[in-house]
């Protein structure tokens, strides 16, 4: 698998190097491009990025309707792991873990040993105390959020964390909600609030950065994206 990895990695920066997807103005330096990006035009990386997980409770992922609670459970540890991997700080929030939500599902506390979760009661996780403190201590401005539901777990905290002048992100497929129509609805404020919707393995990629990095193999085994298990699993043939 390492292997497989390590040739994946390697394959996709020489092809990157070989042929880049857009051509850069020629009075531009791609790289001086990136460091005078400013707010949402600059990419997530592993130095500016926080990684806020609301309400994957085993009662509210039970009810998801818009994506198949499977699908969900494995993009939201697949997105922890990949955080863990990469050094990103990690703020786990739960609502009355108590009470019929119920908690953290088992898995995306497996995959954060060490990270405390903050029970609260608010509706929308920024109005806790605890959860804006515990964002404010990384020091970081790029919130990248994802929660159950979607339009009010990721969508509410996304929202008011931007009026506070972080950029914020919310993860679409490490989230899930009820309904389509919940879901259409979500998207569309959240879009029109100026809040950039992503995917998981596209947030870890960019906290990545650099396919020859040391930690490409082991981030992209902790994303374990469909695609990429299908073509280790060519590769495995082809060994054979």
């Amino acid at each position: 698998m390492k292997t497989f990895y390590r040739t994946l990695a390697l394959t996709i920066a020489m092809a990157g190097a070989a042929q880049p997807a857009f051509a850069a103005p020629a009075a531009s330096q791609p790289h001086t491009q990136t460091q005078q990006a400013s707010g949402s035009l600059q990419l997530l990386d592993r130095n500016n990025s926080v990684l806020l997980l609301v309400d994957h409770q085993l009662g509210l992922i039970t009810g998801v309707r818009d994506m198949d609670s499977a699908t969900l459970k494995h993009n939201v540890v697949a997105l922890a792991k990949a955080a863990q991997v990469m050094g990103i700080p990690v703020v786990v929030t739960s609502t009355g873990a108590n009470g019929p939500f119920g908690p953290i599902i088992p898995e995306l506390k497996a995959a954060l040993p060490g990270v405390k979760i903050i029970d609260r009661h608010s509706v929308n996780a920024w109005d806790d105390a605890n959860v804006r403190k515990a964002v404010e201590a990384t020091g970081r401005k790029k919130i990248v959020i994802a929660g159950v539901s979607l339009e009010v777990c990721a969508g509410f905290p996304a929202i008011t964390a931007k009026a506070a002048g972080y950029d914020t992100y919310v993860v679409i497929d490490a989230s899930g909600t009820f309904n389509q129509s919940k879901h259409e609805a979500g998207m569309a404020r959240l879009i029109q609030a100026g809040v950039i919707p992503t995917d998981y393995g596209t947030v870890g990629v960019e906290w990545l950065g650099d396919n020859g990095d040391a930690k490409a193999v082991e981030l992209y085994g902790a994303l374990d994206m469909p695609a990429t298990t299908l073509v280790n699993q060519l590769f495995q043939a082809k060994g054979k």
